[in-house]
């Protein structure tokens, strides 16, 4: 219907501009052609108002049923019944439940706690959804809500960004409803905002982006020759001068993360064209997520989430975007191997949110902050794809520190967003039971070596970084073989580096029993080699997911 109201607008204007002449036989047309015009735009704008409301009820309800789904498979789990006000209590008979309270009082009354509190929470969001649906709807039909659309069949008037508050489903909704022509003036006026706006196309994306980056990077080298010009390029290394030294550093990184995504992107003579889908320059560190080929088109979308110490500009050996690009190769080489002829993949190295780089990994701090972006921009791919080509399969791959908030982030993003979670070499799963994610039953995967081979594994406090995702219920078990014992680490490295078996599902006691090499040596080594190698063994999960019996190529 407003396509074709459009078409009708337009031809009206057609109609309008042949009207050529003078007198009051042409004026009278003109003037009813430009009311029957203004109908219709108003009418097109109220459509687009309506869709806009409708996509944010529909995006809010699926993510309280998902949250509601999730509770209920966790009260399941402990056979605790919730009534209709919302109060949860166990099912067993007293004896029962006495006897397993004092086998473990302090987290039977943790669960308790915990589903109450999530189910509060629910509550607070339906009635928050509510609230707000009901104030859009009564803007609506006052003629006051802004849908950032203005739509018009003259072009006399343009569009305006969507509120920060808009989710990415808003973002969708006004995106699509705008002219290519309203597109492209967007794109090139404010290519700072869309760019970085979760719910827009990320072909107008990466357009944007690389509209920013050759300014970012002016911008950067010159804050730091700024600096240089104030305090010299020699600053005497004393505990007075630590903050003068730490904000140097800080400037430098900014000059080599933008130039890092730079040849990131120049890696496209390859033949595989790159994606800037984020470029965010608004904290103290640079971060982006650059794909190998295009997610607006790709039938399978892998999402690696890296761990500590990596970041855009790496730490002067490993861990940058330019050498994720290698990573995101073997996985997009072996995912477009499994995933069969005809079949488009996309692999994203998403350094969306700051790492810790030392001593604060002990801390979930960014973990959560982290969390917090990921869920965002997973949730602007499932948006952006809703209003374009349809669904994807979308694979979280997360590695160490970003196992953790990949786990956090699956337990925000809503329902059917992804498709399967893999977290390997992971101090903690982000979560207390596998029920709080939204994820579909069956497709959580963990790859882990026993303690002794992997002292990061599982090693986070479970109240802080979640449970060992290789000890709880609910994950399929990955080899956590990738090369031999650390008795002959240093011979393991070639031997990893060539070795290209293929990965497996086995059970627990087969995964524990896989000898690997120390956390540490896999984030540190030059290059990741193991990081590669891991990536390339997980293949048979990232597509072959739902048929994980099919013999490997």
């Amino acid at each position: 219907m407003q396509q074709q109201l459009q078409t009708a607008a337009d031809d009206l204007v057609a109609d309008l501009n042949s009207l050529t002449g003078t007198g009051r036989t042409v004026t009278a047309a003109q003037d009813k052609l430009r009311k029957r015009i203004k109908a219709i735009e108003d009418l097109v704008n109220y459509f687009i108002s309506a869709s806009e409301i409708a996509s944010e009820g529909v995006q809010g309800i699926s993510k309280i049923k998902a949250d509601v789904e999730d509770v209920r498979q966790l009260a399941d789990s402990y056979s605790i019944h919730i009534d209709t006000s919302g109060v949860a209590s166990f099912l067993r008979s007293i004896a029962d439940e006495f006897i397993d309270f004092l086998k473990d009082p302090f987290n039977r009354t943790k669960l308790l706690a915990r589903i109450t509190q999530r189910i509060a929470a629910i509550i607070a969001e339906a009635d928050a959804l509510a609230l707000e649906l009901a104030t859009m709807i009564r803007a609506l039909d006052k003629g006051t809500f802004d849908n950032g659309v203005h739509y018009t069949a003259t072009g006399s008037s343009r569009p305006t960004l969507p509120p920060k508050s808009a989710s990415p489903e808003q973002v969708a909704t006004w995106w699509n409803a705008l002219s290519e022509k309203d597109k492209q003036w967007m794109i090139e006026q404010h290519p700072d905002v869309i760019g970085n706006l979760e719910g827009v196309d990320y072909t107008s994306r990466n357009q944007a982006n690389r509209i920013m980056l050759p300014r970012l990077q002016k911008q950067a080298a010159d804050e730091l020759q700024q600096f240089y010009d104030t305090y010299g390029t020699s600053i005497p290394v004393t505990p007075e001068n630590a903050g003068l030294l730490a904000e140097e550093k800080r400037l430098k990184d900014r000059v080599t993360a933008l130039d890092k995504i730079d040849a990131t992107l120049k890696k496209e003579s390859d033949g595989v064209p790159r994606y800037l889908m984020q470029l965010d320059p608004s904290g103290p560190n640079i971060l982006a997520a650059v794909s190998q080929n295009n997610p607006d088109e790709a039938d399978h979308i892998g999402v690696i989430v890296p761990g500590m110490t990596t970041s855009v500009a790496g730490n002067g050996k490993d861990g940058s975007i330019l050498d994720y690009d290698v990573h995101a190769t073997v996985m997009r080489e072996s995912a477009e191997e499994a995933a069969g002829r005809g079949q488009k993949v996309a692999m994203v190295e998403f350094f969306g949110y700051d790492a810790p780089q030392g001593a604060d990994v002990i801390s979930t701090s960014k973990a959560h902050k982290g969390a917090d972006r990921l869920a965002g921009f997973l949730n602007g791919i499932d948006a952006a794809r809703e209003h374009g080509k349809g669904d994807a399969h979308i694979t979280v791959a997360s590695h160490s520190y970003g196992s953790t908030t990949a786990g956090i982030a699956a337990t925000q993003v809503g329902g059917g967003v992804i498709d399967d979670l893999v977290q390997f070499g992971s101090p903690g799963s982000g979560v207390q039971d596998v029920g709080e994610f939204h994820v579909p039953e069956g497709h959580l995967y963990v790859s882990a070596a026993p303690y002794f081979h992997d002292m990061v594994q599982g090693v986070g406090p479970d109240d802080w970084f979640g449970k060992n995702p290789d000890t709880m219920d609910g994950y399929k078990h990955l080899s956590g073989d990738v090369g031999p014992a650390p008795s002959s680490i240093d011979r393991g490295i070639n031997t990893a580096a060539t070795s290209r078996r293929t990965p497996r599902l086995t059970g627990r006691s087969a995964a524990s029993s896989e000898a690997t090499l120390p956390h540490e040596k896999v984030l540190h080594r030059p290059s990741h080699t193991f990081f590669s190698y891991r990536l390339r063994r997980m293949r048979t999960v990232l597509w072959r997911i739902h048929d994980p019996e099919r013999p490997p190529r």
